[in-house]
């Protein structure tokens, strides 16, 4: 079965499934992969190169926990696109997709969330299923600081810093498209809790909440109209400011 991916924006398209978002951005110079979902997305992914048609040039991650760098090494290995992400970030890429925990440990224990939240346990079996612990370490890539624009990217994106979820995490923004990736720094779905509306992902999976909080304010310094695509959840189109605020307002569970 061929899986069409969803243009969510011109030129914009979302795959993955409904518990995991990665996306492919069309520029002049080629495909740029935003996120790297689950080894397990590797059809999805494959049809959704052949669909939108182009060679991939570049994974540009919003972050670096295993379910957003899933395929980041064979889009490396078998396309020859250039990995990127934030150097805070760099350190789970080399020793892994386990060492999550270890350099980005969550500020909670896992298993209150798994015997209060259903939903924290069909994620965590998804995920496991899916390869998201077992995916080939990436062997090369890139580093990117706060604030950069990413030059050697086809599209140019603009990284945002947003540190909480992971150290590294960030937004980023494709200003030409009117889309931001948000990656986990905002969510509209959390699978940790199944709750929904924008905010910031549970403790279970975020290492510094009260960071994570403040680090919203990025949000403020992208263009109202902008459209958000989050790394769970669909789309949300009501601008930044507002998801802002009520990201806020909910808090972390």
């Amino acid at each position: 079965m061929t899986h069409v991916p969803d243009e969510v924006a011109p030129g914009v398209h979302r795959v993955g499934d409904a518990l995991v978002n990665f996306y492919l951005v069309e520029t002049g110079e080629g495909l740029v992969m935003v996120d790297a979902g689950l080894p397990a997305h590797s059809g999805r992914f494959l049809d959704a190169v052949a669909w939108v048609g182009g060679r991939l040039r570049a994974v540009v991650l919003t972050h670096a926990h295993p379910d957003h760098t899933g395929l980041a090494e064979r889009a490396r290995d078998k396309a020859g696109a250039r990995v990127w992400v934030h150097e805070a970030d760099a350190p789970i890429l080399v020793d892994g997709p386990t060492s999550s925990v270890v350099h980005a440990r969550p500020e909670r224990p896992l298993l209150p969330y798994l015997a209060r939240h259903p939903a924290a346990v069909q994620a965590l079996l998804r995920l496991g299923h899916g390869g998201a612990f077992t995916a080939d370490r990436v062997s090369e890539f890139s580093v990117f600081g706060d604030h950069e624009v990413l030059e050697e990217v086809p599209g140019r994106p603009r990284v945002v810093p947003a540190p909480g979820h992971t150290p590294g995490s960030v937004l980023v923004v494709f200003e030409d498209r009117g889309v931001a990736f948000t990656g986990d720094a905002l969510v509209t779905i959390d699978p940790s809790t199944g709750s929904e509306g924008p905010r910031v992902v549970s403790r279970m999976s975020t290492h510094d909440s009260a960071r994570a909080l403040e680090s919203l304010e990025g949000l403020a310094t992208l263009p109202e109209g902008s459209l958000l695509l989050p790394g769970h959840g669909a789309p949300f189109t009501e601008g930044p400011r507002v998801a802002m605020i009520r990201a806020r307002a909910t808090g972390v569970r």
